[in-house]
């Protein structure tokens, strides 16, 4: 049985503008909306992969169905939300500009430590990786009789992904420990079949 974990394609978004502290959640908005960058694209590997999908899922987040649909353009994807990607605070009050990427890491930061202002807890998203991990599991035991190249094939988002293989390891599935952070990345899991 197989499950690729595979992370979403660039955006066309910008990453290096400075804005204050206080805009980040409207950038964070603009972001979630943010068509892909068409001169990013993913490897013939991946693309395989996802083609031969017993089964593709996807968060609802735009830059993980736009991608999805870019891998296998005539594969309907499972559209699911607890794949989606953990949110970011973004209650930050400073006037200070800095590039969206450095307000990013400091909420993320923030959040790691417990500052979950508004949004889903550290705790709770691990908590969430454990379900979609079961919930994967559970799709790649139903079709682990099809033989061939078929898996099943997440297309999602970078931290979520990491919490998702970790659960996956811990449940006997072999795969690298982290999965790249990198646009159009991916990890294969493997385990034999029960």
């Amino acid at each position: 049985m197989k499950i690729i974990l595979a992370r979403h394609g660039k955006l066309a978004w910008d990453f290096r503008t400075p804005i204050p502290g206080h805009a980040l959640g409207e950038w964070l908005r603009g972001e979630a909306n943010a068509p892909l960058d068409p001169s990013s694209r993913a490897n013939a590997e991946l693309e395989r992969l996802s083609r031969a999908a017993q089964c593709l899922i996807t968060s609802p987040l735009r830059r993980s169905r736009d991608s999805a649909h870019l891998l296998a353009p005539s594969t309907a994807p499972l559209i699911d939300p607890c794949f989606r990607e953990a949110e970011l605070p973004s209650t930050f009050r400073s006037g200070v500009r800095l590039p969206p990427w450095i307000w990013a890491g400091l909420a993320r930061l923030g959040w790691f430590c417990g500052w979950p202002a508004g949004v889903e807890s550290f705790r709770d998203a691990r908590e969430r990786a454990a379900n979609a991990a079961s919930f994967l599991t559970a799709h790649a035991e139903a079709r682990g009789g099809g033989g061939g190249d078929g898996a099943v094939v997440l297309v999602g988002h970078g931290l979520m992904n990491i919490l998702i293989a970790h659960r996956l390891r811990s449940g006997g599935w072999h795969g690298p420990r982290w999965p790249s952070p990198r646009h159009w990345s991916f990890g294969v899991y493997e385990r034999a079949a029960t």
